[in-house]
């Protein structure tokens, strides 16, 4: 049976005045940030997450971008002690998954690169329902209402060493039909396992196929791309000269590297094929309370800036990318994004993963 929340955070916060607020001492600075940047938010949920005082985070490997907003909360927050545990997409999926089924709850808050996964879990009743304040902010098509909520979009790039491309080869790459290009053939690294991996890898080449078919993904393929473990180490790669082009790569792998001088630069091709990884409240969450405080203080635009200075692209309506990378003369986002439904991919994954493991030679 799904957990619901019976009461909003407007209604909530409508019960007692915040000039009528009774404020423990304690908590009268983070009352005060709330009233300002969380409006709506309600005292009560600040004093009982304090009571509960921890909550725990299931995250994907963006450990930058997490642990600088964990580290804005704790700020706000100090009566919050956050912990987080790092997997891959496909461990972490699994973990929470087994965990909730046999009911052992450690994670509170849980995060997913696949919208289609999300709406699954949330329709399976493993997310709870709760409608942050900030809502209205976030699009239909990246989020579900009440349910889970867009960190960021990451999008697919073509990346390449500056110091082992031409100027000609850039311009190739800017395309998507460009990077097929036989030149690019034994200079080129990818990062895609044979079960798919999250969403932000695998819908990359998936949108890429239902755009411009199989004799394009067969071309792809004959570049004879070497496949890296992850995309951090993709971009490691990358970033020595191991390799000279990372192709369909989402960006958020890259960033830190070219932040810290690495001679990398990328193209956001037209369509732009980016994935929302969202962002959840456990439906067993062992602090909801505290889950609830941290979601709400996510998707506020503090929160939500100290994850997109490393994160990745924001999905926020209205929200300006804080991002050093989007400052940059060369850095140009896309105009036009691919049509491509990205919740279609859970559905049709294991018939789409045979055709592209045989193309790539994947087992």
């Amino acid at each position: 049976m799904k957990a619901r929340l019976t009461l909003t955070c407007a209604v909530l916060a409508l019960a007692v005045p915040a000039w009528a607020q009774d404020v423990a001492p304690e908590h009268a600075d983070a009352w005060a940030f709330m009233q300002e940047a969380m409006p709506g938010v309600p005292y009560d949920l600040l004093a009982a997450a304090c009571k509960e005082g921890t909550v725990m985070i299931y995250n994907g490997t963006w450990g930058d971008a997490q642990k600088n907003q964990i580290a804005a909360f704790s700020k706000r927050f100090p009566c919050v002690n956050v912990t987080n545990f790092e997997l891959p997409t496909s461990e972490r999926r699994e973990r929470f998954v087994i965990e909730s089924k046999a009911g052992r709850h450690t994670a509170d808050i849980v995060q997913d690169t696949d919208p289609g996964v999300l709406d699954a879990q949330s329709d399976e009743g493993l997310i709870l329902e709760y409608k942050i304040s900030s809502d209205a902010q976030f699009a239909d098509s990246l989020k579900k209402s009440g349910y889970w909520y867009p960190v960021r979009i990451a999008l697919a790039a073509n990346a390449w060493n500056l110091d082992n491309v031409t100027d000609e080869e850039i311009e190739l790459l800017s395309t998507w039909q460009g990077m097929t290009d036989p030149r690019f053939k034994g200079r080129v690294g990818i990062a895609m396992s044979p079960s798919g991996g999250g969403g932000v890898t695998l819908y990359p080449y998936y949108a890429l196929y239902k755009t411009y078919g199989e004799d394009f993904m067969k071309a792809f393929a004959a570049l004879e791309p070497r496949n890296f473990s992850g995309a951090n180490t993709l971009a490691g790669a990358l970033a020595s000269g191991d390799i000279d082009v990372a192709l369909a790569v989402s960006e958020t792998g890259i960033i830190p590297l070219q932040g810290q001088g690495a001679p990398i630069e990328w193209s956001l091709p037209e369509p732009g094929m980016g994935l929302a990884t969202g962002q959840g409240i456990s439906a067993n969450a062992p602090h909801p309370n505290a889950a609830r405080l941290y979601q709400e203080y996510a998707f506020s635009d503090e929160g939500y800036a100290a994850f997109n200075l490393y994160g990745g692209a924001p999905a926020k309506t209205g929200f300006a990318d804080t991002r050093p990378v989007a400052k940059e003369e060369w850095y140009e986002y896309p105009k036009t994004f691919s049509d491509v439904d990205p919740r279609l991919m859970i559905t049709e994954k294991t018939e789409f993963l045979a055709l592209n493991n045989a193309w790539f030679g994947l087992k």
